[in-house]
């Protein structure tokens, strides 16, 4: 073999480890994204990126192939990066209301390079995540204020979509009106039921009439095309700026922390983080319900939250949302999940997820 053929063959077979290890790395990218976009995490962070390239350059002894090895690995992560993209950018991500809502905002937030696609209510995002026409769904699940979303939970229990991961939206409460209008003008206030509520010691000071509106964001619309000064609505900041309102009163809710969480919903269940949630239902019987919190006691596991929502279809009978502390992919939350289910009429696996103070 003369050594043409001897350095082809050394090509040949460093080619083939390359491709092994390209795809090891490959996978090991497309771990890192799913994490980052599980836990809230930003996606780019070009100081590790320089930190890489520097450490990674250090490995080449000859220095005559450092600036062509540093091209190679920014090439290599820039093929990583536009993967990610992909996988960022799969399918839409489904909110529900118009650009401004709140969901809109914590879409953006979760989601800041995804297509964003707003569906008029709820149901309309469940459906979406769960024939597939949507790789995520951005729905509120809770306010610290006033408490969860009942609706939510009715779709949580009719749909097979499941809990990915959570966001905590800080939510300023302002008062909106035209250009030319003065709190002294105005007499009709529009805006979501859940928006009046967290709003109600300002209102209760005030003459306005409130009236209920299917989200925030139409309502500080619909302000705006009325053009008319004695209307206002109660929405974000964002909001205004989108459709040229002028902030009457800023930061009216009641609480200062007003805060909403969002549930991120997907088709999969994902096995990843330190909550986990079920829904269930139990025998409409004495104690029954006391066991079974007994038996998560038993099993070592704190219940975070407990919720209850009346079965449309059966008068006084009740299904539970439970919040519980602990990986669901451990054996012992497997033997909890076992021993809940022989205790329960019914239990669903919503999903599992971080939480992060």
């Amino acid at each position: 073999m003369n050594r043409l053929e001897e350095a082809r063959k050394i090509i040949n077979e460093v080619d083939k480890e390359i491709a092994a290890l390209f795809q090891k790395r490959m996978q090991a990218v497309e771990d890192v994204i799913l994490y980052k976009l599980e836990n809230n995490m930003p996606i780019l962070d070009s100081s590790r990126e320089k930190q890489v390239i520097e450490k990674n350059c250090a490995y080449i002894t000859e220095e005559k192939y450092i600036e062509s090895y540093k091209e190679f690995i920014q090439n290599l992560m820039d093929t990583s990066k536009r993967y990610q993209a992909s996988i960022i950018n799969k399918g839409v991500v489904a909110y529900q209301g118009t650009m401004g809502a709140f969901s809109h905002i914590a879409s953006k937030k979760v989601f800041p390079d995804s297509k964003l696609k707003s569906f008029a209510t709820f149901e309309d995002v469940f459906k979406s995540v769960a024939d597939g026409g949507a790789a995520y769904g951005v729905i509120p699940f809770e306010n610290s204020f006033t408490g969860e979303v009942g609706e939510v939970l009715d779709l949580l229990l009719k749909y097979d979509c499941h809990i990915s991961g959570i966001y905590d939206l800080k939510i300023d409460q302002n008062l909106l009106g035209l250009k030319n209008a003065e709190i002294k003008d105005i007499e009709k206030v529009y805006s979501h039921h859940q928006a009046l509520s967290q709003c109600q010691t300002f209102l209760k000071g005030t003459n306005f009439e409130a009236i209920p509106y299917p989200n925030t964001a139409l309502a500080a619309k619909f302000v705006s095309e009325a053009g008319d000064i004695h209307k206002a609505a109660i929405a974000s900041r964002e909001t205004a700026e989108l459709y040229g309102l002028k902030i009457l009163v800023e930061n009216i809710n009641t609480s200062i922390e007003n805060t909403t969480r969002f549930i991120i919903l997907t088709k999969k269940l994902e096995e990843k983080g330190d909550r986990f949630n079920l829904l269930f239902t139990v025998d409409h019987n004495a104690g029954q319900l006391a066991h079974i919190i007994q038996i998560v006691a038993e099993h070592g596991f704190n219940m975070e939250s407990i919720k209850s929502r009346s079965l449309h279809n059966l008068p006084w009978q009740y299904f539970f949302y439970v919040e519980i502390v602990g990986e669901l992919k451990a054996q012992k939350t497997k033997d909890l999940i076992e021993a809940m289910r022989k205790n329960c009429k019914d239990l669903k696996i919503l999903g599992s997820y971080s939480v992060k103070q």
